[in-house]
């Protein structure tokens, strides 16, 4: 029919199936069979403990893994929300120095100072017929009193030593 039919592009007839197919003589047909309850056994799936065990390992590690982290998260929240309370903390008591700071300039300074030492003392300020200078022309002189009776016996043979050596 290939031959006859050129003008088409494409021979159908290579895909037509045969009436009858074709056995081969000589070979048995392998089939084998297997009663039912042995079919169920070979149906389940087995296990190998090795694969099990490694699995189990590898659930047990992720899970600590993720057990670890997620504490962690929960630890550096609390430590810092313990931080910002701090810094809160030390935020109002620097502004509660500053204005205690502020009081204590207000109450000391150096005219509350004067008129007070003024009025209260009854100071007043110094002048310059009250300076009196000192001289010192000799200058300065140092003694050492010190009998041989103080002294250690170490310092004793310190001075023995010191003599003998050039």
């Amino acid at each position: 029919m290939a031959a006859s039919n050129r003008n088409t592009a494409y021979d159908f007839s290579l895909f037509e199936s045969s009436a009858a197919p074709k056995q081969r003589p000589g070979k048995k047909k392998n089939i084998i069979r297997i009663p039912e309850e042995q079919l169920e056994i070979n149906r389940r799936k087995h296990y190998r403990p090795t694969t099990v065990i490694a699995t189990f390992l590898l659930f047990a590690i992720t899970a600590s893994v993720l057990a670890t982290m997620i504490y962690s998260q929960v630890r550096l929240t609390e430590l810092t929300e313990q931080i910002n309370a701090a810094n809160k903390q030390l935020e109002e008591s620097k502004s509660i120095t500053t204005q205690l700071e502020m009081k204590v300039e207000a109450k000391l300074s150096l005219r509350e100072v004067e008129e007070y030492a003024q009025n209260t003392l009854g100071m007043t300020k110094t002048e310059a017929s009250q300076i009196h200078y000192i001289q010192l022309s000799e200058g300065d002189k140092e003694e050492v009193v010190e009998t041989e009776e103080q002294r250690s016996f170490l310092d004793k043979l310190s001075d023995m030593l010191s003599g003998l050596l050039p």
